[in-house]
């Protein structure tokens, strides 16, 4: 039995009846099975694109077999699952290889009856396919709400519209882009771009952003390229670079940056505020921290210091300039992060709310009189972004927003003055900011 294939049915069943976010589950399981290195990747790269379109597999599953998922048992759920993925929506393996291994997972793992179940059910799919080139696409372009939980798409109705909605769920679909930001301060971009190109890494200007490039091809050699290992390069979302530019920062700027594990707007505002200046970054998880700490040892900037704090109640110096990349429920990043997804519930975006309320409250204590502060979430939530703000100024009459700097393209800018991207219209992340000047 193929030691990767019972791997991926153990971490979908873990995600499907437990409650650990799908990075743990993945870790955890990789450290239990003994599998090279490329079988881990190749193991990853299943599991998110199952979690991906788990709703639409669901669909072809019952459609398949007259059965609603709730009446299979986890295990063979997730068997059928592996085995829709590699029948319909993997082009690497072979559709007889994807029937006889799910079948013989069925027959390993449960019993010879489940095997029946689910070569019956494949076939089922495989006729379908065959007996109609259009079907799948068909069944995936009208269905596509369905990946995502029922509610979630009704709340995004409301605040979006139809017609936005089914926009946002079809861009969160496909596979999250990657974007490099070059410090143009070191190297050109037209030299970054034929450095990479040599190195057989294929990458376009992203137009929206003047220091960014959009990788093509070529995304597993960047780690081993040398403009990544000495900092020139780094993976970082546009979106995610416009959060820290709004800052303003220039050289010589003191900056607290809480909440920032792993780091990448704490490296962007570093080697903006130059040797004079410094960043410090924070994070309540050490852990986290410790990922921001290892990034030095790449790009070898001294003016990062990290610590393990607290942001609703720990002690920070005074400063002029803080960023709070505050926790929320990440509905923006769901590209990247599909399981978000299937985690959320409908009281998350209280509750992360009056956490991000108790982060801005206490950081404002740290700010000098005349200084800024840049509050933003990867959510598309108003509860987490203008409620937030709205709540906050209506209570402290010494703060009002001021516009962010004309670095960002002015249609990622609100009549309000917030920052908002949406990632059917901008390709990055969706992402929300708002400059809070102390009076």
């Amino acid at each position: 039995m193929d030691l990767t294939r019972k791997m991926s049915v153990d971490i979908l069943s873990a995600f499907d009846t437990g409650n650990d976010i799908l990075p743990k589950i993945i870790q955890r399981h990789i450290e239990k099975y003994e599998v090279s290195s490329s079988q881990k990747k190749r193991c990853k790269a299943t599991i998110n694109e199952i979690i991906r379109h788990r709703g639409i597999i669901d669909h072809i599953i019952e459609n398949s077999s007259s059965r609603k998922m709730k009446n299979f048992q986890p295990k063979l759920k997730s068997i059928l699952r592996l085995g829709c993925y590699n029948l319909l929506f993997d082009d690497i393996i072979p559709e007889f290889a994807a029937i006889h291994s799910s079948v013989e997972l069925g027959k390993n793992l449960i019993n010879k009856k489940s095997g029946s179940v689910v070569n019956a059910v494949l076939r089922n799919m495989q006729r379908k396919h065959d007996g109609d080139s259009k079907w799948l696409k068909t069944t995936k372009d009208n269905n596509v709400e369905l990946s995502f939980p029922k509610w979630l798409v009704e709340k995004w109705e409301k605040q979006f519209g139809e017609k936005n909605t089914k926009k946002l769920c079809k861009s969160y679909l496909e596979v999250s882009p990657m974007f490099l930001r070059v410090d143009t301060g070191q190297l050109s971009l037209n030299k970054a771009i034929n450095l990479l190109n040599r190195s057989a890494i294929k990458v376009k200007r992203y137009n929206l952003l003047s220091n960014f490039l959009e990788v093509i091809s070529g995304q597993k050699k960047i780690f081993f390229d040398n403009l990544f290992k000495c900092g020139i390069i780094s993976i970082q979302d546009p979106a995610s670079a416009a959060v820290a530019e709004m800052l303003k920062p220039v050289n010589g700027d003191i900056i607290l940056d809480v909440c920032a594990a792993p780091g990448t707007k704490s490296l962007l505002m570093a080697q903006k505020v130059g040797k004079s200046g410094k960043v410090f970054a924070s994070d309540k998880d050490p852990s986290r921290v410790e990922l921001g700490k290892l990034d030095i040892k790449r790009h070898k900037n001294k003016n990062i210091q990290w610590f393990v704090l607290d942001a609703t109640k720990d002690t920070f110096p005074m400063v002029e300039k803080i960023l709070i990349d505050a926790p929320c429920t990440g509905t923006g990043v769901l590209r990247r992060r599909p399981d978000i997804k299937w985690r959320l519930k409908k009281n998350d975006f209280q509750y992360m709310r009056s956490i991000q309320i108790s982060i801005l409250n206490h950081m404002t204590k740290f700010l000098k009189k005349g200084g800024k502060i840049v509050y933003a979430t990867c959510s598309l939530e108003p509860e987490e972004n203008v409620g937030v703000v709205d709540e906050f100024l209506s209570k402290n009459k010494n703060f009002s927003i001021i516009p962010p700097n004309n670095f960002l393209p002015q249609d990622w800018v609100s009549s309000d003055g917030f920052l908002m991207t949406m990632p059917y219209e901008t390709g990055s992340d969706g992402l929300f900011g708002a400059v809070l000047k102390k009076k």
